[in-house]
């Protein structure tokens, strides 16, 4: 997906996850802290601390059948700078992501097919 952001796992458990995330923002370098508690089969819950936003998601999945599953994304965002993007900006950005990452999903499931 071309990111440039690096991730450093510091703890990696059967219920959690915690790591770091470092990447530019603003053309500053920028570090976070994701703490991602699993809830399997069902899903997974994610905090995400840095210095310009917060934010909290819920990812439940949902099985609709032999071979599909249904993904429910919930997401709250607290900005805390003033360079905080419009919500018409930050949809546009939070939809191109989940773009990238849904095509990716389905290149993988189509070379695994293979």
């Amino acid at each position: 997906m071309g990111s440039k952001s690096k991730r450093k796992i510091l703890l990696r458990t059967k219920q959690r996850i915690i790591y770091t995330e470092t990447y530019r923002s603003h053309g500053k370098p920028t570090i976070a802290v994701d703490v991602v508690t699993r809830h399997p089969p069902k899903g997974w819950h994610l905090d995400y601390v840095s210095d310009e936003d917060d934010e909290a998601g819920d990812y439940v999945l949902t099985s609709l059948g032999p071979r599909k599953t249904k993904i429910d994304l919930t997401f709250t965002e607290h900005f805390k700078t003033t360079k905080a993007p419009s919500k018409a900006e930050y949809s546009s950005m939070v939809s191109q992501t989940w773009n990238k990452f849904v095509d990716a999903l389905q290149n993988d499931y189509r070379r695994s097919r293979s």
